[in-house]
């Protein structure tokens, strides 16, 4: 259409907007939308016209109405989890999913390599550790690993090993990528090569429900610190649209956020699998009723926290906070 046509059937909501007098969060969320459809359509059909720069200003402190005041009202721990790691996360998708698919592939590829070569698993796990499960097998308890020391000292172990190398998988990103990428590919293999020890001993149903306990957490957070490092890395290669320094900026700023988001839930599955975990140490068929209500609950909780925060909330809050604006909020801040 042309563009006095545009700006006559527009005009009058503009100047509604304009006059700043709602105060309904909906409402002034759905003028941002409006804004933004009207201001990517006049960048197409009118790219040297004075109309972008109006509605881009107008798009902008309606922006700041609802983010930039929200934010500093908030409790900034608060926002970080509500609104800025979970849209970190998905204007990220793409390579959150990519973490997740590449980790499940090397678990894949561990578990075939066990089973076509049995000192593969050796290997990978250690003699001792694969002679001290199969003997844990034998007396019945196949997980009895995880009630093998006092459960304070196993969390302190745990958690700082985790920690270790989530921060490993997320600064080898550095080095574009690779370093990343080759420290996934050993923690999936290795996970791969844990289950078969389970499975070739008909226990794959058991080993899969009580180690993801805590493995529904800790293998999630090994994703994030994967998806951390890719960004990290890529940052530099595909600036897209800005100068590298800015991409590279961008990348360090996502990457940072990502990490510092899977603290908590390294410190959770730490807790989980020295607190929780070793009650499962007989297997969940050979549990007591009451033992495996509360497991199951575990087990079906944390699933629902991992997809839901992470991918479907993440994708919601993506949605809400358009890019252009996150880009700019990055970049400038």
């Amino acid at each position: 259409m042309r563009e006095g046509t545009f700006i006559d059937r527009n005009v009058k909501r503009w100047e509604d907007i304009e006059s700043d007098v709602k105060t309904d969060p909906d409402e002034i969320s759905s003028d941002f939308i409006d804004l933004m459809n009207d201001l990517s359509y006049a960048q197409t059909h009118y790219p040297h016209s004075k109309i972008n720069e109006y509605v881009n200003s107008l798009s902008s402190r309606v922006y700041k109405k609802i983010f930039l005041h929200q934010k500093q009202g908030k409790n900034p721990i608060y926002y970080f989890w509500v609104r800025d790691f979970p849209a970190v996360l998905g204007h990220n998708a793409k390579i959150l999913w990519v973490a997740t698919i590449s980790f499940f592939i090397f678990c894949i590829l561990g578990y075939i390599c066990s089973t076509i070569d049995t000192n593969f698993i050796e290997s990978i796990l250690g003699a001792d550790y694969v002679k001290m499960t199969e003997e844990n097998i034998k007396k019945g308890e196949p997980f009895g690993v995880y009630s093998s020391t006092s459960l304070l000292d196993m969390f302190l172990r745990i958690f700082s090993n985790n920690l270790w190398v989530g921060l490993v998988l997320f600064v080898s990103g550095i080095g574009l990528g690779i370093g990343t990428f080759y420290f996934t590919f050993s923690n999936g293999v290795m996970v791969g090569a844990f289950l078969s020890l389970f499975i070739a001993n008909n226990l794959g149903t058991d080993a899969v429900f009580v180690i993801m306990l805590h493995g529904t957490f800790e293998l999630m957070g090994l994703v994030l610190e994967c998806m951390a490092g890719l960004i990290l890395g890529l940052s530099f290669i595909f600036p897209g649209t800005l100068t590298r320094k800015q991409a590279f900026y961008k990348g360090l700023t996502e990457s940072v956020k990502i990490y510092l988001g899977t603290v908590p839930f390294t410190i959770l599955a730490a807790l989980i699998e020295s607190y929780v975990t070793y009650l499962g140490k007989s297997g969940f068929q050979n549990s007591n009723p009451l033992t495996m209500i509360f497991l199951s609950i575990v087990f079906v909780g944390s699933w629902a926290i991992v997809i839901w925060y992470f991918f479907i909330y993440s994708k919601k809050q993506a949605e809400n906070y358009p890019y252009a604006k996150y880009l700019e909020d990055i970049v400038n801040k």
